[in-house]
């Protein structure tokens, strides 16, 4: 479970600094900072999921909200990829 809850801390704070930032004029430093956050939630999130895959002790509902947990670092990639690709080349 604490994989998965720091999993979404990291897509929290990788989407604030998004909406801080904006898409566009990222400097060096912060691009690092921000695909960081991203990878250590997407990272997290699989870790999780193994986990509980792997884990016997846990009963269902327990693994039912970790994978839960670790569903939205998941699917913000393509989200949030597709978001930079897209609102980028608007800013100009």
């Amino acid at each position: 479970m604490r994989l998965a809850t720091a999993s979404i801390g990291c897509l929290l704070g990788a989407v604030l600094l998004l909406v801080a930032r904006g898409a566009d004029n990222w400097s060096r430093a912060f691009a690092v900072g921000w695909y960081g956050l991203f990878g250590a939630a997407v990272a997290l999130a699989l870790a999780a999921l193994v986990a509980a895959a792997l884990s016997r002790g846990p009963g269902l509902k327990r693994r039912l909200t970790i994978i839960g947990l670790s569903l939205p670092a998941l699917l913000a990639v393509p989200v949030l990829l597709w978001a930079i690709v897209t609102l980028a080349p608007l800013a100009d």
